[in-house]
């Protein structure tokens, strides 16, 4: 129902396509549409059909004309292409958000230029967003083209929203361990018990007590003959035998800058202070290698112990050192 706020020939165009579809005879067909009319009015409108003047209307065009004319006010500016401009992407507003704005303003412009609805998409973007400079970079000739690449980076940005909720953040500090769980973590479980082999060389089982002492888990190897540097040197020509040490897991605000670890090929400790140089020239020696650099007593003691290192008398607790 039409009350006069409207577009007057919007209700008309309305009226025309119903009564189309209506089988009307020819004959009567302009009586029908005058008097058929009424129905669709109500309020001020429909006041303005009852006050029309008697025989004053001869066709259902006589009709239309005074009826725009009568609700002229209410008609509805005609848009152009650089009505465009004004649809701008608010704040925070998802990118879904402003390109159903846009298509609807775009459907409402009776002849809409493609240029102009190109750039005034891009415009109206939030300079600092991914979609805009991608548009800046790589011109679009088509605004199928511009949309394709905006509804990609909308499946994208939802993307990336719902695994945010699904696998939310957790920015709390870890709470400080107690004092059984420091124990633990100087007395790691072996690789069979963790059920990671890969892991078993660098874990170590506390030793039994002995005379009121713990045998220290980390290996001596001070008998070598040679210096950690040139150590270092000789694991480098033995190829895969040597299993090297990934990177060091601390974060480098926790690492000193000015130690460097050679055998970890990083920051954080000395070579000569590495734990797991020494366990893994303890692995070594014990299938066999680097026997030619022990020193003569360490020699003298294999031949008469069998395969082995001796191992020295030491606290359990290894000197802190970030791996």
């Amino acid at each position: 129902m039409y009350e006069g706020t409207r577009d007057p020939e919007n209700h008309v165009a309305q009226y025309k396509q119903r009564m189309q579809a209506v089988a009307i005879p020819r004959d009567a067909r302009e009586a029908t549409m005058c008097k058929g009319f009424r129905s669709t009015l109500t309020s001020p409108a429909l006041q303005w059909y009852i006050n029309l003047p008697t025989k004053s209307i001869m066709s259902f065009a006589t009709l239309t004309d005074k009826f725009v004319e009568q609700f002229a006010s209410s008609r509805n500016l005609e848009k152009n292409s650089d009505d465009l401009y004004e649809v701008l992407q608010h704040r925070n507003e998802p990118l879904r958000s402003y390109i159903a704005r846009f298509n609807q303003e775009k459907v409402a412009i009776p002849e809409c230029n493609a240029d102009t609805a190109i750039s005034a998409f891009k415009r109206g973007l939030l300079p600092e967003g991914d979609l805009y400079k991608e548009l800046t970079k790589y011109k679009c000739r088509t605004m199928e083209d511009v949309l394709s690449r905006a509804w990609a980076q909308v499946r994208w940005e939802e993307d990336v929203a719902s695994r945010a909720k699904a696998y939310p953040k957790h920015d709390q500090k870890p709470s400080k361990p107690t004092r059984n769980d420091r124990d633990e973590s100087f007395h790691p479980k072996s690789a069979k018990e963790t059920n990671n082999p890969g892991r078993g060389r660098y874990q170590n089982r506390p030793l039994p007590r002995s005379k009121g002492m713990m045998v220290s888990t980390w290996p001596d190897i001070s008998h070598l003959a040679i210096t950690k540097p040139e150590l270092i040197g000789v694991l480098r020509k033995m190829g895969p035998q040597v299993k090297w040490p990934p990177k060091m897991k601390a974060s480098e605000a926790n690492r000193n800058p000015k130690r460097w670890c050679k055998f970890h090929s990083d920051h954080g400790h000395t070579t000569e202070d590495c734990i797991a140089l020494k366990i893994e020239v303890a692995e070594l020696l014990k299938k066999g290698h680097l026997r030619e650099f022990l020193s003569d007593k360490a020699k003298n003691f294999l031949n008469k112990e069998g395969p082995g290192l001796p191992t020295k008398a030491a606290p359990a607790l290894p000197p802190q050192q970030d791996r």
